[in-house]
C-alpha cells in the first residue's frame, strides 16, 4: 500500500520527494521508469522504495500527480481579477499556461506525446479529464456573464482547445523545433476563438 505524505515524517517526507524527484530524473532521461535505476539516484534500497510506493504504477502516478499539482499552481489557482473581461483574463491564462509548459522539463514526456509508461498514460488521462471539467466550468462562467455569445456544449469546447493546447505542444517541444512560447500562445488563442464566440460583456459581475 502507498503511503501518503501526510501519514509521514518529516524524515519520511523527505525520504519520500528524493525517489519521487530521482524518478522524474529516469523519465527525464530515458523516458520510462526503471524502479532500480530510481533506487540508486535516489541513494536508497529497493526496500525502502517500496515502504513508499506500493508498486512500480504507483510511484509513476505519483511523478504525473506532482506534475500536474505543479501544473494547475501554476495556471489555475489565481482567480480573475475583479471587473476583467472573462475574454482578457483567459487569454492570460493561456499564456501562463504555455509558459509553465515549455517551463517545465517533465512536460515533454507528459504532454507532449503518449507517455511510454501506461501508469503514466493513464494518470495523464485522469488529470486531463480534471482540466476538461475545469475549463468547462470556466466557459459555463463566460456564457453565465454574457461574454460568450455563440452557444456551445462547455464539455466538447473544453476539450477541444485543450487537445488543440496538447497538439502544439507535441510538435513546439519535440526535438530541434525552434518554435516560440509566442507562436503556441497566438495559436491556441485563435483554436479558443475559433470554438467560442466572445462578445463585449453586458456588465462585468
Amino acid at each position: 500500500m502507498t503511503v501518503e505524505p501526510r501519514q509521514l515524517t518529516e524524515k519520511g517526507r523527505q525520504t519520500r520527494a528524493r525517489l519521487i524527484e530521482a524518478a522524474e530524473a529516469e523519465l527525464l532521461d530515458h523516458g520510462r521508469i526503471e524502479v532500480t535505476k530510481v533506487a540508486e539516484r535516489a541513494g536508497a534500497s529497493l526496500g525502502l522504495l517500496y515502504r513508499y510506493f506500493e508498486n512500480k504504477d504507483s510511484l509513476v502516478a505519483s511523478v504525473v500527480d506532482g506534475f500536474y499539482d505543479r501544473y494547475e499552481e501554476a495556471v489555475f489557482s489565481t482567480p480573475a481579477p475583479a471587473g476583467s473581461r472573462w475574454l482578457d483574463h483567459e487569454v492570460e491564462r493561456i499564456g501562463a499556461e504555455v509558459a509553465f509548459l515549455f517551463g517545465e522539463p517533465l512536460s515533454r514526456r507528459v504532454v507532449g506525446g503518449t507517455p511510454a509508461e501506461p501508469a503514466a498514460a493513464h494518470a495523464d488521462a485522469r488529470r486531463l479529464g480534471r482540466h476538461i471539467d475545469m475549463a468547462a466550468r470556466n466557459i459555463e462562467h463566460g456564457v453565465a456573464r454574457g461574454e460568450i455569445a455563440t452557444p456551445v456544449d462547455p464539455r466538447l469546447a473544453a476539450a477541444a482547445i485543450i487537445g488543440g493546447l496538447r497538439s502544439c505542444l507535441a510538435v513546439a517541444l519535440a526535438e530541434g523545433s525552434s518554435m516560440s512560447t509566442e507562436q503556441v500562445v497566438d495559436t491556441v488563442t485563435r483554436i479558443s476563438s475559433a470554438v467560442i464566440s466572445a462578445v463585449e460583456p453586458r456588465g462585468v459581475s
